[in-house]
């Protein structure tokens, strides 16, 4: 039964402790409050992705599939115009790899019934951009995580063209057989089979000048961006979207109503992109949409708080506040009461000479009063009434009349002025009387006065 009693009382011991220290964590908790940020500061968003690129020009690939085509690259960043993050202002880039065996962008061309139509170009292509981009969140429920957009902008994009018309044999033609030799088809002697090397030898910008004399390499454009965004967490998201470049130059393919190529001199139209892509997006910099606040003191219903409070608003709750009504902002000590780091009697937010002399006299504002001041006001025989405030209290720090076990005896014509009645004349009662007999609200003569003066240091 013994083992029985010790065996239970552990078992309550070991759950005891762990519902403390659960209980202690609940604690910590409750200190802890999520709080929604109602004027967050938003931050640019940066983003990267990757995507086909296809050519839509005087050439075409025979398959122009928005999962298919040159691979390319996509970098941006952009920031939010309006509060409810309808509206984003984009900066990006958009550009191929360069070099050859297809890390730029190339456009081989196979037409099976007209061979002299055949072609092969291959150009590095570099973009700079700037849109408008609307997030279609009006009309979809603010739980969706799937928002539809769309963007126009404008940019400008370099380009470097060259052609692919030779390999290391020279010359090579296109068959109407889908063969590719080193003599055209109308050579009797047939020609041998040949297989076009990967390098784009012949720069097409060489052949043309534009209208300004210059060789043609760049141009401006206009992308039209469509796609929904998927957000992933409050700060990353992912982006699907497929973005229309119209580009205002026929050059990038070099094939021209005035250059024909290839027998191709009936189209005039822009050589225009097009991009799919997948990008992901990091909000790193923004602030959160919630914040974590910890509190000092729990807020708990049914609590009177009149316990703690504070009237004076020194941080001091009244209940330990030795000195109540502290002017507001004034620094207090512990106690709640204005420090005096001088120790001079007189708080430092009225002290006018903050670092008086330890064991100095001073006056009410805190300054020290000189021992030759003191001297020169104890040997005169009359004193202006500002000086008399002055003179009491440094005879009275000077120690010129001391506070005795034994109090003289109050004479009759002084007893009304010991107010408090405890037999003793302190300074601010002789001060009052005082400024009473120069007010002309008492009944002492000036022969009083200065038996007052005598008496006040004689107690």
């Amino acid at each position: 039964m013994k083992l029985y009693t010790k065996i239970t009382s552990i078992i309550i011991a070991v759950i005891s402790f762990w519902g403390l220290k659960a209980q202690e964590l609940d604690w910590e908790k409750m200190l802890i409050e999520d709080v929604e940020n109602v004027n967050p500061v938003y931050m640019p968003v940066v983003g990267i992705g990757v995507g086909y690129l296809n050519y839509f020009g005087d050439l075409r690939n025979n398959s122009s599939s928005p999962l298919m085509g040159n691979l390319a690259f996509r970098a941006n960043m952009h920031a939010f115009i309006d509060q409810h993050k309808h509206f984003k202002f984009n900066l990006y880039t958009l550009f191929t790899l360069p070099g050859s065996n297809g890390s730029a962008m190339t456009v081989i061309q196979r037409d099976y019934q007209n061979p002299a139509r055949n072609f092969r170009i291959q150009t590095d292509l570099l973009s700079f951009g700037a849109n408008a981009h609307y997030d279609f969140d009006h009309f979809i429920s603010k739980k969706s995580l799937f928002r539809p957009f769309v963007s126009v902008g404008l940019e400008f994009t370099t380009f470097n063209t060259k052609a692919n018309l030779t390999n290391e044999n020279g010359p090579f033609y296109y068959w109407t057989d889908g063969t590719i030799r080193d003599l055209p088809q109308a050579d009797e002697r047939g020609g041998t089979l040949v297989q076009p090397d990967e390098i784009y030898e012949t720069d097409l910008r060489s052949s043309t000048l534009n209208t300004s004399g210059q060789y043609n390499k760049y141009t401006l454009a206009v992308p039209i961006d469509v796609g929904i965004e998927y957000s992933i967490s409050n700060r990353t998201s992912v982006r699907l979207g497929y973005s229309y470049h119209i580009n205002f130059t026929d050059y990038i393919d070099n094939i021209t109503p005035t250059n024909p190529i290839l027998g191709i001199n009936d189209r005039n139209k822009f050589d225009n992109l097009g991009f799919s892509y997948l990008s992901l997006h990091f909000d790193l910099f923004s602030d959160p949409k919630t914040i974590r606040i910890n509190r000092l003191l729990l807020e708990l219903e049914n609590f009177d708080y009149d316990l703690i409070g504070d009237e004076d608003g020194d941080g001091v709750f009244d209940i330990n506040d030795r000195c109540l009504h502290t002017p507001r902002g004034v620094e207090v000590d512990t106690a709640g009461c204005p420090l005096d780091n001088d120790r001079d009697g007189v708080p430092d937010y009225l002290d006018k000479q903050s670092y008086t002399p330890e064991g100095a006299v001073v006056d009410r504002d805190g300054v020290e009063i000189p021992d030759s001041l003191a001297m020169q006001v104890i040997a005169q025989e009359a004193l202006p009434r500002n000086q008399v405030e002055a003179f009491l209290q440094t005879m009275n720090n000077l120690g010129a009349g001391g506070r005795h076990g034994q109090y003289a005896e109050i004479p009759d014509k002084f007893k009304k002025i010991d107010t408090d009645g405890d037999g003793y004349l302190s300074f601010d009662e002789v001060l009052k009387a005082i400024d009473d007999f120069f007010d002309f609200e008492s009944d002492l003569t000036t022969d009083d006065i200065y038996e007052l003066n005598d008496f006040f240091f004689s107690q």
